[in-house]
């Protein structure tokens, strides 16, 4: 039987604790980090628009389930609404993982879930439109992949 619980929520926000899985591209996407590193205060310290800090990476933390208003009683809606969009490409080709093995999603709806976790900016409160990124500040020795 599947472990429910002790998931990863690949979907976080950004804060003391939680992991950075990867930045947003020029092309709107997330291109991933080969690990996670972990978020500490001087990594927020040093991002200048902490208010905007999920448009600009994506980052993750334990899954809370009920706890999270995104979670629907029984599993997570942020993938499956992400799935249902007719314009996510599916591929054989899944993107480099750091959190696969624990994650919601997969855990959730399998390897087509891995499909859209590209295209997941967490901070849609307002408007997406593509805009410059600016500089984003990462920790040293990690590539974007």
């Amino acid at each position: 039987m599947k472990d429910v619980n002790n998931k990863t929520c690949p979907s976080s926000l950004g804060q003391v604790g939680s992991n950075l899985l990867g930045m947003v591209t020029e092309n709107g996407t997330v291109g991933f980090f080969k690990d996670p590193i972990e978020v500490t205060q001087g990594f927020i310290d040093d991002a200048d628009d902490f208010e905007n800090l999920e448009r600009r990476f994506r980052f993750s933390n334990k899954c809370v389930q009920s706890g999270c208003k995104q979670w629907t009683g029984k599993e997570c809606g942020v993938i499956k609404a992400v799935l249902s969009l007719d314009s996510i490409p599916l591929t054989k080709d899944l993107p480099s993982c750091s959190i696969r093995k624990n994650c919601r999603w997969y855990f959730q709806e399998g390897s087509i879930a891995c499909n859209g976790c590209r295209y997941v900016i967490t901070n849609v409160s307002e408007p997406t439109v593509k805009e410059p990124l600016g500089d984003a500040v990462l920790p040293q020795n990690h590539d974007v992949e």
